[in-house]
């Protein structure tokens, strides 16, 4: 359930951050389409007339701010906001201005014909970046809101109920085409996740790979300058590797790249954390928002983890299990390194490690900054 709630939550949010451009442009075509209207009411009115001023009131001052948040909204970065909500919001604005202008032209013994209502409904089953409900909801307020003027109005019978079934008709095709667009927008979401994941994870181990790791790297070390938060980056490599295939086969090699990588997982405790299969037996291990001596212990933590596996390595030269070296170092959200510059300096860190024994970590202790 949890799992479901997670991924729900991250459609949602990829849904508004990719739908950006069609909020602004809605926002953009409602300010047209109101000004549009109001050339018609001042037209069909007259600019002297008294109820003129009350209908550009209402035209502006309900819908015009909430389309106006929704429009600066959809530029910011972060948190993702919930454009979807905010424009639901906006054209439930739009229909309660759209009924009380009705009341308007009645106040006033002009009668508006249906066709503004029907063209209303039709828009909203045509915005992009709302699911089905929530049209759905938009477009039952519409319609209530319409009705509830019938009937205050003591409008005829037969016009009511003219106006229910054409009203119902339009709404159920609305509502049975955005169902089925929902779901074909979801299974096309999920497909290019998947797609996606595979392209980003490591098949034997499930591990990240090196693509990701490229992809990502640069924008993790801009996270953390953002943050003001350090990261541990350690090169760890499975030590006497080749000797281990070479004994007990290339399955038992790769079961045991996986023991390792899963073991690896599930040190991750920050959503930034990461584990990447570099290559062979070598992976890189990402520690978000670590101190210097936290990296250090974090890095001694790895070497133990392994350790307690105890995967049998009888070919060994010194411990009878598969123990693991590490080269960590630390960068500090001050630090001018760039990814190149870590790598190199994490792997002479390793590179110091496997010569003074392996089965340990090394901290690169130079200046990083």
């Amino acid at each position: 359930m949890q799992e479901a709630n997670k991924d729900t939550f991250t459609y949602i949010q990829k849904f508004n951050d990719l739908l950006r451009p069609e909020a602004r442009n809605i926002s953009v075509a409602v300010l047209f389409v109101l000004l549009v209207f109001s050339i018609w009411d001042i037209q069909f009115l007259g600019l002297d007339h008294p109820a003129v001023y009350p209908i550009l009131w209402v035209r502006f001052g309900i819908t015009l701010p909430l389309f106006l948040i929704l429009f600066f909204k959809s530029y910011q970065s972060s948190p993702v906001p919930r454009l979807d909500l905010w424009t639901c919001a906006s054209f439930s604005s739009v229909n309660i201005a759209l009924i009380s202008v009705f009341f308007i032209y009645h106040n006033v013994d002009y009668k508006l014909p249906l066709d503004s209502i029907l063209l209303c409904s039709i828009i909203l089953y045509f915005l992009p970046n709302v699911f089905y409900y929530q049209k759905l909801f938009m477009s039952v307020l519409l319609v209530g809101g319409y009705l509830f003027f019938l009937i205050i109005t003591d409008r005829p019978e037969m016009e009511f109920v003219r106006a229910a079934i054409y009203l119902f008709v339009l709404n159920l095709a609305g509502v049975v085409q955005s169902v089925s667009f929902d779901k074909e927008r979801k299974a096309n979401f999920n497909k290019t996740e998947f797609l996606r994941h595979m392209a980003q994870t490591d098949q034997l181990t499930g591990a990240e790979n090196r693509h990701k790791f490229d992809e990502r790297f640069t924008q993790l070390l801009s996270q953390a300058k953002n943050d003001n938060l350090g990261i541990a980056v350690a090169i760890v490599d499975i030590d006497w590797f080749k000797q281990y295939n070479d004994h007990y086969g290339h399955f038992a090699g790769d079961e045991c790249l996986i023991r390792v990588a899963q073991a690896f997982l599930l040190m991750k405790r920050h959503p930034l954390d990461s584990c990447i299969r570099f290559g062979g037996e070598e992976f890189i291990l990402i520690k978000y928002g670590v101190s210097l001596e936290q990296s250090a212990v974090w890095g001694q933590k790895v070497i133990d983890t392994i350790y307690q596996l105890n995967i049998p390595h009888a070919t060994a030269n010194d411990e009878q299990r598969i123990t693991v070296s590490a080269g960590v170092i630390h960068w500090h959200p001050t630090s001018s390194l760039t990814r190149t510059q870590l790598m190199t300096l994490a792997d002479e860190a390793l590179y110091k490690a496997k010569e003074n024994g392996r089965n340990q970590v090394q901290l690169h202790l130079s200046k990083t900054r």
